[in-house]
């Protein structure tokens, strides 16, 4: 194994444990009592450690996959010590994303509706059934949410690397035009989401309750283990492919 593959699985592992840190912490909070000051400070100075690991967590592992002097010598901590300049950055170029995801996400409450009014005035467009086009002003709105994503990534790595520089982070957009990266995004998305979702909801037909949980708790571990995967094979693939189109110094 040479330093490149150490490097990669010391992210893996990172992010492997570290996400699932954040996710306990996250139910920590949930079950925090409020009743006094003390407590709902303390819930508060938690959040905002959670939300600063986490975002440390993303920089961290963009800036090492985006910058070869990291991934070539496995140098994860010197990746991480150089991202910390940069995640006020990286949360700045996340916000409109997020609140864009989040109102594309709010508008599926009304993708019913949408699909009765198609149907009902663009007859000459509609087709199978009013619940079709709601299943497909559905789906829709998934792809775009997804595209948006894929659009936002490229950029996300150079600014984990190098801020917020306009120039930088429009040399990333030339990712997309390569269909090798789409074609990764599909096969990754296919690993880290579609087979992940399909192991939750399998529910086998097991005799005892003690078998059944058994079942999900290794349906659900293997389906982590497989979006964390998806997740470091997305990064390294983003990584590489956009520093080919900016490979100027960063340190």
């Amino acid at each position: 194994m040479n330093a490149k593959h150490r490097g990669a699985a010391k992210l893996w592992l990172l992010n492997l444990f570290g996400n699932a840190a954040l996710l306990a912490a996250i139910y920590l909070l949930l079950i925090l009592p409020d009743a006094h000051g003390w407590q709902v400070a303390a819930s508060g100075l938690l959040a905002l450690f959670v939300i600063f690991c986490g975002v440390w967590l993303r920089a961290g592992s963009f800036s090492y996959f985006r910058l070869a002097e990291y991934r070539e010598h496995a140098a994860v901590w010197q990746a991480f010590r150089h991202s910390l300049r940069h995640l006020i950055a990286l949360m700045l170029w996340a916000i409109p994303l997020a609140a864009v995801e989040w109102w594309l996400f709010s508008l599926r409450q009304y993708a019913p509706q949408f699909g009765v009014w198609f149907w009902q005035k663009f007859s000459a467009l509609r087709f199978g059934n009013p619940r079709q086009m709601y299943r497909a002003a559905d789906w829709g709105l998934w792809i775009v949410m997804a595209l948006l994503f894929a659009i936002w990534l490229p950029v996300a790595s150079t600014v984990a690397a190098a801020g917020l520089k306009p120039l930088r982070m429009g040399r990333s957009l030339s990712v997309l035009r390569h269909a090798g990266y789409w074609g990764w995004l599909v096969v990754l998305m296919l690993l880290g989401v579609y087979l992940p979702s399909k192991l939750i909801w399998w529910v086998p037909n097991l005799s005892t309750l003690a078998r059944q949980a058994w079942s999900a708790g290794g349906r659900f571990f293997l389906a982590y283990v497989l979006l964390i995967s998806a997740w470091v094979g997305l990064l390294l693939v983003i990584g590489v492919r956009a520093e080919k189109e900016d490979p100027g110094p960063f340190v």
